[in-house]
């Protein structure tokens, strides 16, 4: 049985198609939802299902999540990020107890219990402090890819701290920095160590257990994995 699952988020578009038998994924697509998250949608969906060989009579079920899941007019289902973010933790990592996701729109807290289900959790959707939005922005301010940016946090020697989390006045304080010769390293690993903080702050309203698992685009920059590391002890 081959189920799909597609996460239509602010920043990009993902869908797995999952074989339950086998345990294996039999196409995987990760596309820029851009301003036409409907369009995006339909288009990763037929692109999965041409790619594994399947048309969409041949699923098991289709199950939407994230930030635009309800432009997946071909789902049969949808279910909240939480939800989802428990049900994937549960299968691939079975010990953990704490969920942090970092998106672009918002950051959110999971604490989970034994088996595995939501005990609790808290977000953070109110501006883009705390999201990845906050680095997008800044990395542009600073004219560095948003690809290198993890890499240059952890080339810094001595990060400077970031007072604001406010993304415009955060940009008005790295050009302040900028204009005194500052290392950029260095202020790029100030942010990220902002950053972590705020989502630590955030996961203290919670208890915060082993293991703990970083999910969310964010995860994937090297600086932040070892900022919240160190922030959240």
């Amino acid at each position: 049985m081959i189920q799909c699952g597609i996460d239509v988020g602010s920043v990009n578009t993902k869908l797995v198609l999952f074989d339950r038998e086998a345990r294996a994924v039999r196409c995987q697509m990760v596309e820029p939802t851009g301003l036409k998250p409907r369009e995006t949608a339909e288009r990763v969906f037929q692109s999965c299902l041409a790619e594994a060989g399947l048309t969409a009579a041949k699923l098991g079920g289709v199950v939407a999540t994230g930030y635009a899941r309800h432009a997946a007019g071909f789902a049969r289902a949808s279910v909240t990020e939480i939800r989802a973010a428990a049900a994937g933790i549960r299968h691939w990592h079975p010990r953990c107890r704490t969920v942090v996701d970092i998106g672009g729109q918002d950051s959110k807290v999971i604490a989970l219990d034994e088996h595995g289900r939501v005990r609790e959790f808290v977000m953070n959707d109110r501006c883009a402090a705390g999201t990845g939005n906050f680095l997008a922005v800044l990395a542009r301010a600073l004219g560095v890819p948003l690809e290198r940016f993890g890499e240059m946090a952890l080339e810094s020697r001595r990060p400077v701290p970031i007072s604001s989390l406010c993304v415009v006045m955060a940009e008005s304080e790295i050009l302040s920095l900028v204009a005194a010769d500052t290392p950029v390293a260095d202020i790029i690993a100030g942010l990220h160590e902002a950053l972590a903080r705020r989502v630590a702050n955030l996961a203290a309203r919670l208890e915060v257990r082993p293991e703990v698992v970083f999910t969310g685009g964010v995860a994937q920059n090297p600086g932040m994995v070892q900022a919240l590391a160190q922030a959240l002890g």
